[in-house]
């Protein structure tokens, strides 16, 4: 069995796009949560759904940094 050459290609590539993804979505849910402290009543999960969003996207940016 021949050994895939562009493996470590394809995984840099599914990781860079998955934290392109998550970046986006960490960036939206940043948004809403200031959007959310200027509101009258404000409510808490805005900032509970950007937390957990930067925890991943810490978790998986420090996960691919070892890869390089």
């Amino acid at each position: 069995m021949e050994s895939d050459s562009g493996r470590g290609q394809r995984r840099t590539l599914q990781h860079e796009t998955l934290l392109g993804f998550l970046g986006f979505f960490t960036f939206l849910a940043l948004v809403q949560a200031v959007a959310n402290l200027f509101a009258p009543e404000p409510a808490l999960w805005p900032g509970l759904l950007a937390a957990v969003f930067v925890g991943l996207t810490w978790w998986v940016w420090r996960r691919g940094a070892g890869r390089k």
